[in-house]
């Protein structure tokens, strides 16, 4: 019966791949905590996508904030005469100290207001208004709406189209500040 007691080290290229590949996955570890978990930023916001397939019109739309947070947000119109808009955001799983919401237009470099929510209880954010540029040019908008809590600015950004305000009145001849 023969016993091989030859040894065979790797070669010095193979051991320095292995520490590479090893500090890599380390760093890759070390990111993913530090943007899901201890990012605690009041500066910057950390923004996650919205979920697929959302319509903001039609019953309102929800992201991720990370992996044990999210938020609902909803957009309506009111039938009060003056084409007031309703906002309402809705945090999970986290303890929300503001919500803000600030639109956009897509297609050109058009800023409204930010517009603060009221606290309703429960993680629940309303308010009303009309959006403030008149612009009735812009159709394409985007809402960008953020969470200030104990875990740092979370924010999350939803895209709707201002001709499905309104019915068929709306869009580009609309007289409304958008």
């Amino acid at each position: 019966m023969a016993a091989y007691e030859e040894e065979t080290t790797r070669p010095r290229m193979l051991n320095l791949l292995i520490g590479v590949t090893l500090m890599t996955i380390v760093i890759a570890l070390w990111y993913l905590l530090d943007y899901y978990y201890l990012r605690e930023s009041t500066r910057d916001v950390t923004w996650y996508p919205p979920a697929q397939g959302c319509v903001l019109l039609e019953g309102g739309c929800h992201a991720n904030l990370g992996i044990d947070s999210s938020l609902a947000f909803a957009l309506q119109e009111t039938r009060d005469g003056e084409d007031t808009l309703t906002f309402e955001v809705r945090v999970h799983g986290r303890a929300p100290q503001s919500v803000t919401v600030q639109f956009i237009g897509r297609d050109m470099n058009v800023q409204s207001r930010r517009l603060s929510l009221q606290s309703q209880g429960g993680g629940l954010f309303v308010g009303q208004g009309t959006l403030g540029l008149c612009s009735a040019h812009v159709d394409a908008w985007r809402a960008q709406v953020v969470v200030l809590s104990d875990h740092g600015l979370k924010g999350s950004w939803f895209d709707f189209d201002s001709q499905e305000l309104g019915g068929p009145s709306a869009g580009r001849g609309d007289k409304r500040c958008l």
